[in-house]
């Protein structure tokens, strides 16, 4: 179970197996089968328990979650909205590309 608790801002949460984006709240658990990048942005932060471990995301942080690997890293992006998609594929490229 991937679980997220003290989420403060915006955190975005880009699910790879459904194509799929999302904004983390406290108390959200996602399928623990995913391949999920979680990124923080210049304002924001959140704990994430994930495969037995708790990840302290602070800002300009990302970690990718999956089952057999979990690659934490912290980036320089800033976050604008209207360039949300251009924010997350630099990231997607940080932590080991979008396969």
């Amino acid at each position: 179970m991937i679980r997220f608790s003290n989420v403060n801002g915006d955190v975005f949460i880009d699910d790879r197996m459904r194509d799929d984006r999302l904004m983390a709240r406290n108390g959200l658990a996602l399928d623990p089968g995913g391949d999920y990048l979680v990124a923080t942005t210049q304002s924001s932060s959140a704990d994430v328990e994930a495969y037995g471990r708790t990840i302290r995301l602070g800002r300009f942080s990302y970690a990718r979650l999956r089952l057999n690997k979990v690659v934490e890293g912290r980036h320089n992006e800033f976050w604008w909205a209207p360039k949300t998609k251009i924010f997350l594929a630099k990231l997607w490229a940080l932590a080991g590309g979008r396969m």
